[in-house]
C-alpha cells in the first residue's frame, strides 16, 4: 500500500516538531485494517498551549489554513472535546486536531502507542483500543455507518492485537458498552 499523503503533509511535520500526538480516526483504522478513502487525518494530542501554538509555525499560511493561536489555545483549554482543523490549501486535505489533555484514556493510549515506520520516518498511532472507543463515541452521537464498518474491519483484521478488556472497561465507564455490543454483533442500532 502506498503511504497516504496525509501522513507526509500533516503527521511528519507534527512528529518532527516533537509534539505529543497520536494518529487516530480513519487513518488509524487503515493502519489496523485495510485501505479506505479518507481526505482527513485525526490527531489526538495532549500538550500545553505554547507547544500546541507551534502548529501555526509548522503549518504556515502560505500553504495551509491554520487557526490563529488564540483559537487553538481556546480549544486546548476546553475541559473536553476541543477541536480545530488545519487545511492543506493545494490539495484540500484536512487534519483534525483533538486536544485530549484532560482525558485519562489518552494517557493510557500514549503509553501504549504504536510506531509505524515509513521512508520519511516514524509516525505514532493510537492503539486500536483507543480508536475503537472513539469510533463508538462518534457513532453514538451521529450514527454514521462508516464507524460500524471501520470497527468490524479492525476486529476482523487485527482482533488478535486488541485487548477487549480495555475496550469494554472504557466503554462501560462511558456508558457505551451496549452500543458497542450491538455494533459488533450486527443487531439493533449497529
Amino acid at each position: 500500500m502506498q503511504e497516504p499523503d496525509l501522513l507526509r503533509i500533516f503527521a511528519r511535520p507534527t512528529h518532527d516538531e516533537g509534539i505529543e500526538y497520536l494518529v487516530s480516526g480513519s487513518v488509524g483504522c487503515v493502519y489496523y485494517s485495510e485501505p479506505r478513502l479518507t481526505l482527513d487525518i485525526d490527531f489526538a494530542l495532549a500538550v500545553g498551549d505554547e507547544e500546541l501554538c507551534r502548529l501555526t509555525e509548522i503549518f504556515r499560511f502560505d500553504e495551509f489554513y491554520c487557526p490563529p493561536a488564540d483559537v487553538i489555545v481556546g480549544e486546548n483549554r476546553r475541559e473536553c472535546r476541543g477541536h480545530f482543523n488545519v487545511i492543506h490549501i493545494p490539495t484540500g486535505l484536512k487534519a483534525d486536531f483533538y486536544p485530549s489533555g484532560a482525558d485519562p484514556f489518552f494517557r493510557w493510549a500514549w503509553a501504549n502507542r504504536r510506531r509505524g515506520d515509513y521512508p520519511h520516518g516514524p509516525i505514532w498511532y493510537a492503539p486500536p483500543e483507543y480508536i475503537l472507543v472513539w469510533k463508538v463515541v462518534y457513532y453514538s452521537e451521529g450514527r454514521s455507518e462508516k464507524h460500524v464498518r471501520d470497527i468490524r474491519r479492525m476486529i476482523e483484521v487485527s482482533g488478535h492485537a486488541i485487548d477487549s478488556a480495555v475496550v469494554e472497561a472504557e466503554l462501560s465507564r462511558r456508558g457505551l458498552a451496549e452500543v458497542y455490543r450491538k455494533m459488533t454483533s450486527g443487531t439493533g442500532d449497529g
